[in-house]
């Protein structure tokens, strides 16, 4: 189990298992906060995503980097939970996003990054982190 510090002080405790991403949240969602996809539910932390990331590897959580496709910010992904990757559909997504990581029939994050750079990173995590 990972604590995780929850605005407020609250803490929570979650499975390392069942993260699929982390990133910066937008200050529309949670200024300042951390945005944790825990299976098909949101978290917000106050711990930053560099504290995040060094406590899910800490776990053993195997974490690739990605980048959004529509800002400038760091996606870290549980390597292990994306099940296969698609090629961006600019009629669906983001007209930067050249690939689509897919979790499950519900839950995918579409990423700058090719197809073929994308399973690079899922199938050598931690050799493009910078945790």
């Amino acid at each position: 189990m990972i604590v995780i510090n929850m605005p407020g002080g609250a803490i929570q405790h979650v499975d390392e298992g069942d993260l699929l991403w982390l990133r910066k949240a937008f200050d529309s969602e949670w200024k300042g906060a951390t945005m944790l996809q825990i299976g098909s539910d949101r978290i917000y932390s106050i711990e930053s995503v560099a504290d995040l990331s060094k406590k899910y590897s800490n776990a053993g959580v195997a974490l690739a980097e990605f980048n959004a496709p529509d800002a400038r910010l760091k996606l870290v992904v549980s390597a292990k939970k994306v099940r296969q990757i698609e090629e961006g559909n600019p009629a669906i997504y983001h007209e930067s996003a050249r690939s689509v990581l897919v979790f499950s029939n519900k839950i995918k994050l579409a990423v700058r990054e090719s197809v073929e750079d994308a399973r690079k990173k899922i199938e050598n995590p931690g050799a493009n982190a910078e945790a």
